[in-house]
């Protein structure tokens, strides 16, 4: 039965000395954060009827920064320079007396400026309450002319498209008037709420693997107790195939003409070459009979006929034919058990001809940087192959990167 079980799969990656998953940090995105910094109130110190901040625009600084210091995480990309203002909303005063008693729309409780409806009797004059109105307007947007330029000086970026939003009241002080001597309760207060935005560009990072991902099947032959004709395979991911593995090592794989042997006719010859011929640029052989041979390619994980995802199949399925004593690849004789017969493809191994038995080794390799190759896997996995069988045999489930996530014991289909 497959080993399909997460949990397993730091214990496996233990036991088969397989390495972490190699990834390189794409930037997918930025992180738009938005702040908002409410100011505490500000004492304004105009003279009566003037709309000019500079008496106390300093003081003014220093209580935002202070503020903004005291705001989670603004302090820190003020410090390096990424935050940036978007909208400035100040509520700028005027105390309720033009001349004489005006109606006003705020009023002082416990020291907060509140909205009232009691300041709008017809008692009160209206035309003096909307002088007051005005004066406290022009007093709001005099105040962002001034202040923006002194808040970029501090480091504060100023976007271009800040959006500011002067708003005048008018405060109840109970008959007292606007002064430049007048600090408390005189209505003249700025309330200030400051928007600010920070990027971040550090945030929106996913670990992407390179696509390219080598493979190699091969076997050391003698070494392993490798010496047959009948170790043809194909290779496939997710059920489509990316190519044959060559790991034959015995007479028929050396033969290089027919003269030696008159059994073989021009057919069988011309077989040994197409065979031959299979994937001949990805095979290796060292040209020893029972020597090492290997099939090694490299796959695009980008190709949509593997379907590659998160989890993927490696598998392989013998190519070789077997009937009545004698064992086939594409037609082309490779083995017979009479070795009197054919001394070159005689099985020479006390048994009858039939395919391969034992599966080969693997050996995996990702690509952390483009064009680096990383080997990851290099093992022999936990398959038996039944002599002759020509079922697809699962080898590894892979994850996205080409890691082996488990290895996994004889499937076949």
């Amino acid at each position: 039965m497959k080993k399909q079980l997460l949990s397993e799969v730091n214990r496996v990656r233990e036991i088969m000395g397989i390495k972490e998953q190699y990834s390189k940090a794409i930037k997918t995105g930025e992180e738009t954060t938005n702040v908002t910094v409410n100011v505490p109130p500000i004492k304004g110190n105009y003279g009566t009827g003037k709309s000019d901040p500079t008496n106390f625009i300093e003081g003014a600084i220093i209580t935002i920064i202070n503020e903004i210091n005291n705001t989670q995480d603004a302090a820190k990309y003020l410090e390096d320079g990424k935050l940036q203002l978007v909208d400035i909303n100040v509520v700028a005063g005027a105390s309720n007396n033009w001349g004489t008693p005006t109606q006003f729309d705020h009023e002082i409780v416990g020291g907060e400026y509140l909205p009232s409806n009691e300041g709008r009797g017809e008692e009160l004059d209206l035309d003096g309450y909307n002088s007051n109105l005005e004066l406290a307007k022009l007093r709001a947007s005099r105040f962002i002319e001034e202040v923006t330029p002194l808040l970029e000086s501090q480091g504060i970026d100023i976007s271009e498209q800040l959006s500011s939003t002067p708003v005048g009241m008018v405060v109840d002080t109970g008959g007292k008037v606007d002064d430049d001597s007048c600090t408390t309760d005189c209505g003249q207060v700025l309330l200030l709420t400051l928007s600010f935005k920070y990027v971040d560009f550090q945030e929106f990072f996913t670990n992407k693997c390179q696509p390219g991902i080598e493979i190699t099947i091969g076997s050391q032959g003698q070494v392993e107790g490798h010496v047959c004709d009948e170790a043809v395979f194909k290779v496939l991911v997710n059920g489509h195939e990316i190519g044959i593995a060559n790991l034959n090592n015995a007479g028929y794989d050396l033969l290089q003409g027919g003269g030696a042997y008159p059994w073989l006719d021009r057919g069988h010859m011309n077989s040994v070459t197409a065979l031959q011929n299979i994937d001949a640029d990805k095979r290796y052989s060292d040209g020893i009979a029972g020597g090492e041979r290997s099939w090694t390619t490299m796959i695009d994980t980008t190709n949509p006929e593997l379907n590659w995802g998160e989890e993927n199949k490696l598998s392989i399925k013998s190519i070789v034919e077997t009937k009545n004593g004698m064992s086939f690849v594409k037609g082309g004789l490779v083995c017979v058990d009479d070795t009197a017969r054919a001394p070159a493809l005689g099985s020479g191994r006390n048994q009858r001809c039939g395919g391969h038995t034992e599966v080969p080794y693997v050996i995996i390799k990702n690509t952390p940087i483009e064009g680096q190759l990383t080997e990851v896997y290099n093992d022999y996995p936990n398959v038996d192959v039944p002599r002759g069988s020509m079922k697809v045999t699962e080898l590894l489930d892979l994850n996205n990167c080409g890691v082996p996530i488990s290895s996994v014991e004889t499937v076949q289909k």
